[in-house]
């Protein structure tokens, strides 16, 4: 496996903390997943997610979910049969497909631990943006569900809280 994970770094930019990193995944994963994020995003508190792919990562549809750790030794792990979490779970699907096919491929989601509407997780629903209530946890994990390999690329993932 050949997937590669960079850490979180921040700056701030009209005094919001922006964290960014990135996921480079070759033909040799089903799944390109994130580090946990850094503890000083809090995940009781509502924060944007937007993830910039630089080309189509697959030639199918390509599930987005959000992992939530629940211990300080949080982190992703495994490929394909055997993705999984270390003091952490799968929370749940918060996109049916983040496949399109132009590039650069990007959208950005409301992740709220609060949201008072339906959950908007479908690329037939986007008119209104999307956005998953996620419950706080140690801190959150993001993967790309491939059905199969995924195709070389990487994505980069930016919050701002």
């Amino acid at each position: 496996m050949a997937l590669t994970q960079s850490a979180w770094t921040v700056k701030t930019v009209n005094n919001k903390a922006v964290y960014t990193c990135t996921v480079t995944a070759t033909t040799a994963e089903n799944d390109a997943y994130t580090l946990p994020t850094p503890p000083a995003i809090d995940t009781a508190k509502p924060y944007s997610l937007t993830i910039v792919c630089s080309a189509t990562p697959d030639g199918q549809a390509l599930p987005f979910e959000i992992y939530i750790g629940t211990g300080p030794n949080f982190l992703m792990t495994g490929d394909g049969a055997t993705i999984g979490a270390t003091q952490g779970v799968r929370f749940k699907q918060i996109f049916d497909d983040i496949v399109l096919a132009v590039t650069p491929l990007g959208y950005t989601f409301l992740i709220d631990p609060n949201l008072p509407v339906a959950d908007v997780v479908t690329v037939a629903a986007i008119a209104t943006g999307p956005k998953v209530r996620v419950p706080s946890g140690t801190a959150h994990a993001f993967n790309q569900n491939g059905g199969s390999t995924l195709a070389a690329a990487t994505t980069t993932y930016t919050i701002v809280q």
